[in-house]
């Protein structure tokens, strides 16, 4: 059979399907990687929902909390780091895209960087939000960073690649240096933005953000910029996502 190349735009998403053997390869052959994977994603999620129900019990009399929701590697000393993945740092794994296992009124500070825009903006977004709203007691504050759409579709815009690679780090062969792939075309890139494969579920500007805030609980809504906050102990900004990034909180 002849070997189709792969495109240069998320090139290990081939690669996985072509080192696939046994069972894997089968199943590739009946389903589609990019339908297949979500699929066993939510499988294993389901099954940590299930084991996480301990979770619940061990926060119940808990107050003051500083939680970083979808902490990955960027799990802070003296936090609830909460992931869905046992990385180090992480001291709770959970899925929280569903509920949040501490009590109401029980957090002051919620730092999320680049994990909102992973949730479904219908079904996940308006769960996700009331959760927070519920944990924060009054005046606490969520911190939401997410990549600046509106930023990047005034880049898209612009002639060439300037504007695009002052926010994402390109080099001259349009190579993402977060993601490793190569861009052909500047639509490439703003798709692999919006859906970064299938791990992306929306894009935000301010004005989508700030709306489902005050839709679902926040009385107070702030455009901020990198390392500013209205609670300083909250501005655990990652420096290498702030030139595509959008900063915005949101008072309880």
């Amino acid at each position: 059979m002849q070997q189709i190349p792969q495109l240069d735009i998320l090139p290990y998403h081939g690669k996985y399907i072509a080192r696939a053997r046994g069972l894997k390869r089968l199943a590739f052959r009946v389903m589609p990687r990019h339908t297949l994977m979500p699929l066993i994603d939510e499988i294993k999620l389901a099954w940590l929902r299930l084991w996480s129900l301990r979770t619940v019990a061990r926060y119940q009399a808990a107050h003051g909390l500083l939680v970083n929701l979808g902490a990955g590697n960027k799990g802070q000393p003296g936090w609830v780091n909460v992931d869905v993945l046992p990385m180090p740092g992480i001291t709770c794994v959970y899925d929280c895209r569903k509920h949040l296992p501490f009590p109401d009124g029980s957090v002051r500070g919620i730092f999320c960087e680049h994990f909102f825009e992973h949730l479904d903006y219908t079904e996940e977004v308006p769960i996700f939000l009331s959760e927070c709203a519920r944990v924060l007691q009054p005046g606490g504050v969520l911190r939401l960073i997410v990549p600046d759409v509106e930023r990047y579709l005034r880049a898209y815009l612009a002639d060439g690649w300037q504007a695009l690679s002052a926010i994402r780090p390109l080099d001259d062969q349009h190579t993402d240096f977060f993601l490793g792939c190569r861009y052909n075309t500047k639509m490439e890139f703003i798709n692999t933005m919006f859906r970064q494969g299938h791990e992306h579920k929306f894009g935000y500007d301010y004005e989508t953000l700030a709306f489902v805030l005050r839709r679902y609980g926040f009385r107070q809504v702030v455009r901020q910029s990198f390392e500013v906050s209205l609670r300083p102990e909250l501005a655990i900004d990652q420096a290498v996502r702030a030139s595509e990034s959008l900063y915005v909180e949101a008072v309880r």
